[in-house]
C-alpha cells in the first residue's frame, strides 16, 4: 500500500491531496516540509533535482495556507508541489536546460506554465536535469550527470529522455507532479522507462513561452505525473478546460470505444516482454467491450522517427550550432555528435521532410478514419545500462509518430519485464483529442491497476 501520510513513501492522488487540503486535514506547509525532506534524503543518490528552492517553496506554502484558511480557492493544483524541467524559466533563477553553457543570468520572468502554475497555487520546489539541450531520448548527461532510474539499485539505468529528472522525481515520490517538455518522445520516453505516467497535449494547448527552444516545430509542454487521473486533474486546471475534467471523464465506459493497433511489421524489433503487454492491454480492451481494428500507417515507422529527427536537428542547429561547433566548450559527446550532424541536411531536404510530414499527416486522417485512439507500445526496449547505451539507436520509434502527426498522447503503466523494469504503453488520438486519450487512459488503468506498482512503496527507504 502506498501510504497516504505526507511524510510518508508517496502521495495519493491530486484529487485526495486536493480535498486533505482544503479540509485542513494537511497544510500545504507539512506537505512542503515533507516533500523537500524526500528530495533531500534521496536525491543525492537519485540526481533528479538540479536546484531546490526550499526557502522559497517554504514561504509559498505558508502563503497557499495563508489563503486556503480564508476561504479562497486556486483550484485543484493549490498547495501541491511540482517541479519543472531545467528548460523552464522561473523568474530569479537560472535557466541552464542541462547545459553547463547556459548558467549565466538568472531569467527575468517567468514561462507561461510557470506563471500558470503560480496562479493555481502550486508550490514550484526546483527545477530537475535534463539532457543537455533536450536533445536526447536515452536521458543521459556527460556534464551535469545522468539521474537515476529507481527501478534498480545496482545498475545505473538509463531514465530516458529528455525530461530525465521529472520523470524520477515523480517515480521515487519526490513530488506528485513534474512538468517536462515533449519534442519527439521526451514526456512519454522517461514515463515509461521510470514507471509513471507521461502526458503529450496537442502542441499549443500549453504554450512554450519561456521555454528554451529545440524545436519550434514540435516542442510542446508535458506532464509526468503518477497516473492518467492525476495528468487529467492537472491539465484541467492549467488550461482551464472543462472537457478535459474529471466529470467528463469519470462517465467514459470503455465499450464501444474504436481503438487502433499495430500490425505485425510495425511492431518488429520490440522486447519480447513489451509486445506480450501490447497484445494482453489489447485482450483488455476487447474483454471490456471496445471495438478494435488494425490502423493502417503509411511506410516504416522507423523512417517516420527519421523525419522527426530531421526537423529537430536542423532546427537545434539553428539555435545552438555555434555552441557545439567550440570543440573547447564542454558539452555532452551524444549531444554535439547529434546536433553537428545536422550540418549535412540541405535546406532543400528541411523543405522536403516538411512536405513529407505534411502529406503523411494527410495520409494519417483518411486512415485514422473514426477511430476514438490508437494504441502502440511507447517504446522498443524498457531501460538500459547507462554504461551500453547505443545513441544511434534512440528508444522514440513510436512517441515520435505523436510529434510527426500533431498528436496528443499519454504512455502509461503497463507491467514489467523480467527484470522488474516498467514497460509503458501508448495511447493516442487526433490534435484536440486530449480528453478523449486521458479518458481511455484512466478506463485501462482502472482496470489493469499497473500505476499502482509504484517503486516508492516497496523500496524501504
Amino acid at each position: 500500500m502506498v501510504s497516504t501520510n505526507p511524510g510518508g513513501p508517496g502521495f495519493p492522488s491530486l484529487l485526495q491531496v486536493g480535498a486533505m487540503l482544503r479540509s485542513g486535514e494537511w497544510s500545504a506547509s507539512d506537505l512542503t516540509t515533507q516533500t523537500l525532506a524526500r528530495i533531500q534524503r534521496l536525491d543525492g543518490y537519485l540526481h533528479a533535482f538540479s536546484e531546490v528552492y526550499a526557502d522559497q517553496a517554504m514561504r509559498a506554502a505558508r502563503v497557499a495556507d495563508q489563503r486556503l484558511r480564508a476561504g479562497e480557492r486556486l483550484g485543484a493544483l493549490h498547495g501541491i508541489p511540482v517541479a519543472l524541467k531545467d528548460n523552464v524559466d522561473f523568474a530569479g533563477r537560472r535557466t541552464r536546460a542541462g547545459s553547463s553553457l547556459l548558467s549565466g543570468e538568472c531569467a527575468t520572468r517567468h514561462a507561461w506554465i510557470t506563471q500558470r502554475l503560480l496562479e493555481c497555487g502550486a508550490i514550484i520546489v526546483g527545477k530537475t536535469h535534463m539532457v543537455e539541450l533536450a536533445l536526447g531520448s536515452w536521458g543521459t548527461n556527460d556534464v551535469m550527470g545522468t539521474p537515476r532510474n529507481p527501478w534498480s539499485d545496482s545498475e545505473h539505468l538509463s531514465p530516458g529522455g529528455s525530461s530525465s529528472g521529472s520523470a524520477v522525481a515523480v517515480a521515487a515520490g519526490m513530488v506528485p507532479l513534474a512538468i517536462g517538455t515533449d519534442t519527439g518522445g521526451s514526456v512519454r520516453v522517461p514515463a515509461a522507462f521510470c514507471g509513471v505516467t507521461g502526458f503529450k497535449p496537442t502542441v499549443g494547448r500549453i504554450s512554450t513561452a519561456g521555454i528554451v527552444p529545440l524545436s519550434t516545430t514540435l516542442d510542446t509542454v508535458g506532464l509526468l505525473v503518477p497516473a492518467a487521473e492525476d495528468a487529467a486533474v492537472a491539465f484541467a486546471a492549467l488550461i482551464g478546460d472543462d472537457t478535459c475534467t474529471l466529470d467528463s471523464i469519470e462517465a467514459l465506459s470503455l465499450a464501444g470505444v474504436r481503438i487502433g493497433y499495430l500490425s505485425d511489421d510495425h511492431l518488429a524489433g520490440v522486447q519480447p516482454e513489451i509486445l506480450a503487454a501490447y497484445c494482453q492491454i489489447m485482450a483488455k480492451f476487447r474483454e471490456d467491450g471496445a471495438h478494435l481494428r488494425p490502423l493502417e500507417i503509411r511506410g516504416n515507422l522507423d523512417d517516420q522517427a527519421e523525419i522527426v529527427n530531421t526537423i529537430i536537428v536542423t532546427e537545434a542547429l539553428a539555435s545552438w550550432g555555434h555552441l557545439a561547433s567550440d570543440e573547447l566548450a564542454p558539452m555532452d559527446p551524444a549531444v554535439r555528435a547529434r546536433m553537428l550532424a545536422g550540418r549535412s541536411i540541405s535546406g532543400a531536404e528541411y523543405v522536403r521532410v516538411l512536405r513529407a510530414r505534411d502529406e503523411l499527416k494527410t495520409f494519417f486522417k483518411r486512415d485514422f478514419g473514426d477511430l476514438d485512439v490508437f494504441v502502440t507500445p511507447t517504446t522498443q526496449w524498457t531501460a538500459q545500462r547507462v554504461a551500453r547505451l547505443n545513441h544511434a539507436r534512440p528508444p522514440a520509434r513510436y512517441s515520435r509518430i505523436a510529434n510527426l502527426l500533431d498528436l496528443c498522447s499519454i504512455s502509461v503503466q503497463a507491467g514489467f519485464d523480467q527484470n522488474g523494469l516498467p514497460i509503458g504503453m501508448q495511447i493516442a488520438s487526433r490534435s484536440h483529442c486530449d480528453a478523449r486519450v486521458l479518458g481511455v487512459a484512466r478506463a485501462l488503468q482502472a482496470r489493469t491497476r499497473w500505476h499502482e506498482r509504484r517503486w516508492f512503496a516497496n523500496d524501504g527507504k
